[in-house]
């Protein structure tokens, strides 16, 4: 690719390090929301899939069965 674009159309690359959220400030306070129940987690969630239905899973998602899986890990 050449850096034409970068430098003659202003344009910039630019990272984000977990998205632009404050872990030390932003994870407790989503926390305490979820806790006090002004946060509804649960009800995002679509499916919950073992470890080992992880291929079932991601087959769900593409086939539009499933918008929000969560693999459940239990030990």
């Amino acid at each position: 690719m050449s850096s034409g674009p970068l430098t003659g159309w202003q344009k910039r690359i630019q990272g984000a390090l977990f998205g632009a959220c404050n872990p030390l400030q932003d994870i407790p306070k989503v926390l305490g929301l979820y806790r006090s129940g002004d946060l509804k987690i649960e009800e995002l969630i679509t499916n919950r899939y073992r470890l080992d239905q992880v291929n079932e899973g991601y087959r769900d998602l593409l086939e539009g069965r499933n918008i929000r899986g969560v693999i459940v890990h239990e030990h």
